[in-house]
């Protein structure tokens, strides 16, 4: 396993919850320092699979972080959508206490790293990869110090500039989108109102010159995105005199000056060509498979399933009848994932279509769908979802990522 985050600590569980050693790599050390929130959402499909791999690991992880109970939208000032869980919409009152949990990404770190303790996954802290040599019995994983070690397989978990992807010879292939975005963690209200807060997107704020802002507590805070044009003064926007200006109105001035972390950042809407190698030895797993807009919270969550996915096909692998058939799990595995891959980036490439309007087609939709949202639920619904795109999952799967 390369990659201590959450992804590689999801694998290297499941892995290790299925009788297999494993040994987890990563670079940085133990005590490395875990800025921001990141990525701050775990939805109800993430937590259960975190419940398959470990029963009751999901619901602690739920239980540490903030239920998100609400979710609201706002165009021009006026909301066009409002829903709480378990509240009546159109004869249905939602099944689950929570539509996800919100909790910062270190704290589901600390719990999916002593489950790996407790299971007995061995760590190596401070080491770095620099080779992977794939033979069809086994990989060679060669380090900056001058070691190798021979494994029979490996999962790379090792984050956008995956060492793993580029030793295997697989390409991102996509876009990057052309506006920065502003991501701005904020303390919690003294007054305890935070936490209380639905999560919330607003297209076209009038106080901000149109442009769109999401905003959504989280076990500790507050995480308030805001969507640049591409002539904005990114610096002077992730300034702390730009941020008490922008978020001053949208939420409470108290916010700006209590901010925590902030992150300019470019969507990029990329996906692996491969998420394996031509031995099948190697499968890819989170950001080294594919980057994706936040909105939805596709990287993480789509991650924990391609990790999880993977630690089945290795563990099944393993016990193979034949070196054919333990081949053909691995690359079932690869495409599978790769096709999620690709429907995500098509997903959120469409969220970001419906953000944007850049295209007349588009802005006269989104207009209509305001002014119908009233009198039409379906109407402020379709607005509500454009930033997140979340459908049904596939009939006969839970999963939507």
């Amino acid at each position: 396993m390369v990659g201590a985050g959450p992804v590689g600590l999801i694998a290297a569980l499941g892995l290790a919850r299925r009788g297999v050693p494993v040994v987890v790599l990563e670079a940085e050390p133990r005590d490395r320092v875990r800025p921001g929130s990141r990525a701050i959402v775990l939805a109800y499909p993430t937590l259960r699979r975190f419940d398959s791999v470990l029963p009751g690991l999901g619901r602690e992880i739920s239980a540490a972080g903030l239920g998100v109970r609400g979710y609201d939208a706002y165009y021009e000032n006026r909301r066009v959508f409002h829903y709480r869980t378990g509240e009546n919409v159109l004869g249905r009152i939602a099944p689950m206490p929570a539509l996800a949990t919100s909790l910062p990404q270190k704290v589901t770190e600390t719990y999916l790293y002593q489950a790996c303790i407790d299971s007995g996954v061995e760590f190596r802290w401070g080491t770095a990869v620099t080779g992977i040599q794939t033979r069809g019995d086994g990989v060679g994983i060669a380090f900056e110090t001058g070691e190798t070690l021979d494994v029979a397989y490996v999962i790379g978990a090792d984050g956008a500039r995956s060492r793993v992807r580029r030793e295997i010879g697989a390409t991102m292939q996509g876009h990057t989108d052309d506006a920065p975005f502003i991501i701005v963690d904020v303390e919690d209200a003294p007054d305890g109102s935070t936490p209380a807060m639905s999560a919330m997107f607003r297209y076209r704020t009038p106080g901000l010159d149109g442009r769109n802002v999401m905003h959504m507590p989280f076990k500790g805070g507050m995480r308030i995105d805001l969507q640049c044009a591409p002539t904005d003064d990114a610096d002077y926007l992730s300034s702390p005199e730009g941020i008490r200006d922008w978020t001053s109105r949208v939420v409470d001035p108290w916010y700006g000056d209590h901010v925590t972390w902030v992150s300019t950042y470019r969507f990029h809407q990329v996906v692996a060509d491969s998420y394996t190698d031509t031995h099948h030895r190697v499968l890819l797993a989170g950001e080294a498979a594919h980057l994706f807009a936040p909105w939805g919270g596709r990287g993480l969550n789509s991650g924990v399933l391609d990790a999880t996915d993977a630690a089945t096909a290795i563990a099944d692998a393993l016990a193979a009848a034949t070196p054919v058939r333990a081949r053909e799990l691995i690359e079932r595995c690869a495409r599978k994932r790769r096709e999620w891959g690709l429907r995500n980036r098509d997903v959120s490439s469409r969220a970001l279509r419906i953000m944007r309007a850049s295209e007349a087609g588009m802005h006269r939709k989104r207009a209509l769908a305001a002014r119908l949202a009233p009198v039409c639920w379906p109407a402020g619904a379709w607005l509500a979802n454009g930033p997140t795109q979340l459908g049904m999952p596939p009939l006969g799967s839970l999963d939507f990522y």
